[in-house]
C-alpha cells in the first residue's frame, strides 16, 4: 500500500485531516491533525483512523500502522 494511497484515505474519511506520512512497504507511522477529534479521548480517535484501514490489515496489504492524532 503506497503513503499516498493511505494519506487519501484519511482525508476522504476525515474532512479536514491533515496526514504527515512516515515508513515504507507494509509499515508506517502517521500523524493526523483534525478539528473533528476535538472532545473526543485519544483511544476514540486512534479508532477513526484505524477503522478506516480495517479491510487492508485483514488482508495483509497494511501490516502496522502507527498512529498520532492530534486536535487542530
Amino acid at each position: 500500500m503506497s503513503p499516498d494511497k493511505i494519506k487519501e484515505m484519511i482525508q476522504a474519511a476525515i474532512s479536514d485531516a491533515q496526514v504527515e506520512m512516515s515508513g515504507a512497504d507494509c509499515n508506517f507511522s502517521v500523524v493526523v491533525t483534525s478539528s473533528e477529534f476535538e472532545g473526543k479521548s485519544p483511544l476514540q480517535r486512534h479508532r477513526m483512523v484505524n477503522d478506516i484501514f480495517k479491510t487492508q490489515f485483514e488482508s495483509g496489504e497494511l501490516h502496522a500502522l502507527s498512529i498520532k492524532t492530534l486536535v487542530k
